[in-house]
């Protein structure tokens, strides 16, 4: 499981955007939000976000930009489906990524344009023109601020693992049915298997799941499996039934649907996004 010092972590942050006058945020490794609850979320951004077919590009442009970061392990910048440009920063916990920094929503006077042209294109007139406005007060920002930014979200990250205001807090038996799961990836695994295996009941065997992962036990194994699946997406070529059998899905339909629950997106366009491979 991972700690998070969000006291810390929220005071630091919040004193970085007070400077430095940048959206800022805090993501867990499963891109779920820790610091940051919108309301520095652009004029623009909020109307474009009021739109559900626009909101979900968002959210899915915003997922490909941290799978590309995950991918590398560094800091990456680009363009939401709007034009607007973003970065996330990675933070690195004992060789492992533990979650991300995010700068967003800046406009570049190149992109502007094509930002103006997007936003045209928007459904409802009247936020149309509400949008237009809000483009027309946005501030440029020019590649040396977006460059100093993304160093000093940098060095926040250092900073969190330097001061180990995030980590890793997990037991001896923990680690052991983590290595367990891993190991057994393919198999069966059933809670009524796993209470045998380690010689605890099932409330014992949930409670232990639940303080060292922050979950069940039946729900972080399935993580686990989709975090295998996606290492075995980017690096072989193998059809998605046969991923799907390797990660403990007979049924790869099933497989395709707690994939998609996970990352929002199919197997198949997964691996398209993360190494180009077709399913």
């Amino acid at each position: 499981m991972l700690s998070f010092d969000m006291e810390e972590i929220s005071s630091i942050m919040n004193d970085i955007s007070l400077i430095a006058k940048i959206k800022f945020d805090l993501y867990d490794k499963d891109f779920n939000i820790l610091h940051g609850d919108g309301s520095a979320m652009c004029s623009l951004c909020t109307l474009v976000r009021s739109c559900p077919e626009c909101h979900r590009k968002c959210i899915e442009s915003d997922r490909l930009g941290f799978a590309y970061s995950e991918k590398t392990a560094k800091a990456y910048t680009y363009k939401c489906h709007m034009g607007l440009t973003e970065t996330v920063t990675p933070i690195i916990c004992e060789d492992s990524i533990v979650g991300y920094l995010m700068i967003g929503q800046k406009l570049m006077r190149e992109d502007f344009e094509t930002v103006r042209k997007n936003v045209e294109k928007f459904p409802d007139e009247e936020k149309r023109e509400e949008m237009l406005e809000a483009l027309g007060k946005m501030k440029y920002t020019t590649v040396d601020e977006l460059d100093a930014m993304c160093n000093l979200v940098k060095i926040c990250s250092s900073y969190l693992q330097m001061k180990k205001l995030v980590k890793h807090r997990e037991t001896p038996i923990s680690v052991l049915l983590k290595n367990y799961i891993i190991e057994h990836i393919s198999d069966d695994l059933d809670v009524k298997k796993l209470c045998r295996e380690f010689k605890m009941s099932k409330s014992s065997l949930y409670l232990l799941s639940k303080d060292a992962f922050g979950k069940g036990i039946t729900e972080y194994a399935e993580e686990l499996r989709i975090e295998k699946a996606k290492e075995l997406l980017r690096t072989a070529v193998d059809p998605i039934s046969a991923v799907a059998e390797q990660v403990g899905y007979s049924d790869s339909n099933y497989f395709t649907k707690v994939f998609k629950k996970h990352t929002q997106v199919t197997p198949s366009v997964w691996r398209k996004a993360n190494n180009g491979i077709n399913g």
